[in-house]
């Protein structure tokens, strides 16, 4: 294990800072009742929006009843009651019920999650109009949060990372759905002036973005954090591969605690940034960089039980961990903590984790499509979106996976190295080009001393969690492999366990004066 973990704030976990509303004690089955819920929630949230911040103990107060408005009472509440199987009337139906009128900024965040509902829960198709309307609503959203009156909103972190998830997700669907028409339905398209499409939407994310300030922590700060995010998520799912990885590399360890302030994004920035170093064939800053969230997670994953967001952050944290399994193939070291989980997972990962280990090229292209992020041929533009025919959505995963097949192949004789190795304390090429071709002693020399760049993420976050290989140390002197174990640094360890017992002090000292 590590002696640092990845940054954190135990007052940002769901746990500690999201109550239980009343409304959970309601029992609602009327329509003419449900709508008046919702109108009610849409009253309770604009009030909390108008709400003057005079001091930052008010401003952490008035966040708090937007997280609980956001996350219990509308999410776990109503999309799981009252909404669960209908979809939610749209802010201009409960104004025209109810003859009143919000601001408008209040309707395009309720909209906003109304759609988020449908797409995700409700509707089991798509439905051509409600990605339409969604689109026109994310633009207007988008445009009304760039204006200066609505930069610090009250937004809790975990509601802005959704917000710009969901917006990725949703251009995913609608590219899948564009991609599988069959041409007879094409000129139907030729009618739609305004659609997802990929320049669009980095532009917008870039308006925000640019102006990331890690000094400052309000609304404004969070967007524009998270939308650096975000478009590192859609250059990746367009099989912008390079791009995706220039962006997630530059993000530093300063950084990191804004990130932290939303699991899903926590997972998102470390899973993503995994996944392009094993795209570049660095394996070992894959293997460490998915290490890291999962230890983070299966750590704190108690503390998002309050949140609706839970079971969709334990998906994510098993996808993560299989990826990781996958990527344990080409860099063969994993924590015995890392087996322990894949053994208690819910998808019974352990049993296709052995079945990996055998190289069943099957099984690990399987676990690989699972777990790698939602890659897909994606609109690039509205010209694109109304003229192109007969392209596989499907192209650019494929090719993806069967690159990476290729490459554990290759891996699994480099494996093979140090299973040759191993039985030796030295042997001479010539006995060992009888085992093994001779330049694979080379790649499995490179692989294991590879070493970190300069780039932000490499340098200020790896770094610090960084150890040399456990595998074995090899030093050729003439026509000879010396080969040799390598040592479990003492000191380290004497640190490590010093580290150990001052925490345990610290918090049974802790224990001793609340009791």
């Amino acid at each position: 294990m590590y002696e640092q973990e990845l940054p954190s704030n135990l007052d940002d976990f769901p746990n500690y800072n999201l109550k239980q509303s009343a409304e959970s004690e309601k029992i609602i089955v009327d329509n003419d009742q449900k709508k008046k819920a919702a109108y009610q929630f849409m009253q309770s949230l604009e009030k909390n929006l108008r709400t003057k911040i005079s001091s930052p103990q008010q401003r952490i107060q008035t966040i708090a009843v937007s997280l609980e408005l956001y996350d219990t009472i509308f999410n776990k509440i109503y999309c799981n009651t009252l909404y669960k199987e209908t979809l939610f009337p749209l802010a201009e139906t409960l104004e025209e019920a109810f003859n009143d009128e919000f601001d408008s900024i209040t309707k395009l965040l309720f909209n906003e999650s109304c759609y988020r509902h449908a797409f995700q829960s409700v509707q089991q198709q798509f439905n051509l109009q409600t990605s339409i309307e969604s689109w026109q609503n994310y633009q207007l959203l988008f445009a009304a949060l760039q204006q200066k009156q609505n930069i610090d909103l009250p937004l809790p972190p975990s509601w802005i990372w959704d917000i710009l998830d969901e917006y990725v997700y949703q251009f995913y669907v609608s590219s899948r759905w564009r991609k599988l028409l069959k041409n007879d339905e094409i000129n139907q398209l030729k009618n739609i002036q305004d659609f997802w499409n990929l320049e669009e939407m980095l532009k917008t994310l870039e308006a925000f973005y640019t102006q990331r300030n890690s000094s400052v922590q309000n609304t404004l700060q969070y967007l524009a954090f998270y939308s650096y995010l975000a478009a590192a998520k859609l250059h990746v799912m367009s099989g912008n591969f390079q791009v995706g990885y220039t962006l997630l590399s530059q993000i530093q360890h300063s950084e990191l605690i804004i990130y932290s302030k939303s699991g899903g994004a926590y997972q998102s920035l470390f899973s993503y940034t995994g996944f392009c170093f094993l795209l570049n064939k660095e394996y070992k800053k894959a293997n460490l960089t998915l290490t890291l969230i999962v230890n983070y997670f299966n750590k704190f994953k108690q503390l998002y039980t309050k949140s609706y967001q839970y079971d969709s952050l334990i998906k994510q944290h098993e996808k993560i961990l299989a990826l990781l399994a996958v990527t344990s193939l080409y860099y063969p070291e994993i924590e015995d903590n890392i087996i322990t989980l894949l053994k208690e997972s819910r998808n019974k990962l352990f049993e296709k984790y052995e079945k990996m280990l055998k190289y069943d090229l099957q099984v690990i292209g399987e676990i690989l499509l699972q777990s790698c992020p939602k890659i897909i041929n994606t609109i690039k533009n509205l010209k694109e979106f109304q003229t192109e025919q007969e392209v596989n959505p499907n192209e650019i995963i494929m090719d993806m996976k069967d690159k990476l097949l290729k490459e554990v192949l290759e891996a699994k004789k480099i494996n093979e190295v140090e299973q040759v190795l191993s039985l030796y304390n030295q042997i001479t090429f010539q006995h060992f080009n009888k085992l093994l071709p001779e330049k694979y002693i080379q790649l499995y020399i490179e692989r294991n001393n590879v070493i970190l760049n300069e780039n932000s993420f490499e340098s200020s976050v790896l770094s610090k969690f960084w150890q040399k290989s456990k595998l074995l140390d090899i030093e050729i002197q003439k026509d000879i492999i010396h080969v040799k174990e390598v040592q479990i640094n003492q000191r380290d360890f004497i640190n490590q366990l010093a580290q150990m017992n001052a925490n345990l002090e610290k918090t049974f000292l802790e224990l001793s004066r609340n009791l």
